[in-house]
């Protein structure tokens, strides 16, 4: 008998082929809790993507002053951060509004939805 060919394809198997997945057919579901608290989540979800839309857009508006007023000074360095900055918080921006279809297609390539 060969054990050591044995060993080896269980190792190469990998933890997941051991046995079935206990959480087959579980999702995610607030309803126990009840219909006050389900309500209470959505409504602190949606006052913290709200706040956190409003602190990246004043970024955004921050450095595309910090960007013009560098440019009317002409530093160049200055400039470039100001640039730079008003790239990243739009990005920024663009992600957090779109926070729910990201989620959500997670969600659906887990197999949740």
């Amino acid at each position: 008998m060969n054990t050591h060919a044995s060993i080896t394809d269980l190792l190469l198997q990998g933890p997941l082929a051991a046995g079935a997945n206990p959480l087959d057919g579980v999702t995610p579901n607030l309803e126990l809790l009840g219909v006050r608290f389900s309500n209470m989540v959505t409504l602190v979800l949606g006052a913290i993507w709200a706040l956190a839309l409003a602190v990246i857009a004043a970024a955004f508006l921050w450095n595309l002053a910090k960007w013009g007023l560098a440019g009317q000074r002409g530093n160049v360095d200055d400039v470039e951060d100001g640039s730079a900055g008003a790239k990243r918080s739009a990005i920024a921006f663009f992600a957090t509004a779109i926070a729910g279809i990201i989620l959500g297609a997670l969600l659906a390539v887990a197999g949740m939805l």
